[in-house]
């Protein structure tokens, strides 16, 4: 269980270091489900995104990266109509590599399987494994999150690291809001 920052849409600290396991997200009430990466049986029928170390997938929804780097500045464009994007820029989920097995990096290759993603979504975070230790960028945008029922959140991701746990990486905070208009 993520500890839930005291202030209100935002969770902390989300514990998404496994490379072995998606967590599962539900924003209508704020709660998280780690689950084995191909446990199909254990999903919960209500989730808004999931997290699997730093990839990202919707419950057959889609997503978009904005322009916005503040929620607020969002929501002020949504409610003035000065930024109101269309049903065909966001990017539903696709079938693509996730990184299961990171045992093998000193020996130059990590282990792969297919997992639904969605490519938007997870731009959130850039991981340059090009140089050891990794190069972690943060997009800093503010991402719109469309799910199949049509509900439409919004999301900031704030952090990949808890600075409480010798600075960890892979737990995933981020800010939110649930049910906006556009």
């Amino acid at each position: 269980m993520p500890d839930l920052s005291q202030e209100e849409n935002t969770l902390s600290y989300v514990d998404a270091r496994s490379y072995t396991e998606w967590v599962y997200i539900d924003l209508s009430e704020g709660t998280t489900l780690a689950l084995d990466y191909k446990d199909t049986v254990g999903v919960p029928e209500r989730w808004t995104f999931a997290l699997h170390r730093y990839d990202c997938k919707t419950n057959g929804g889609s997503a978009l990266e904005t322009p916005f780097t503040s929620l607020d500045d969002l929501l002020l464009a949504l409610s003035e109509q000065t930024y109101k994007p269309a049903t065909s820029e966001f990017t539903p989920d696709t079938e693509g590599d996730i990184i299961i097995d990171v045992s093998h990096m000193i020996e130059g290759y990590l282990i792969y399987d297919i997992a639904s993603r969605n490519e938007a979504l997870s731009l959130w975070l850039n991981v340059d494994i090009s140089t050891m230790p990794p190069i972690y960028t943060q997009s800093g945008k503010v991402y719109l999150l469309r799910e199949a029922d049509g509900t439409l959140s919004a999301l900031r991701f704030t952090g990949f690291s808890n600075p409480y746990y010798y600075d960890t990486k892979g737990y995933i905070s981020f800010q939110y809001r649930y049910d906006i208009e556009l």
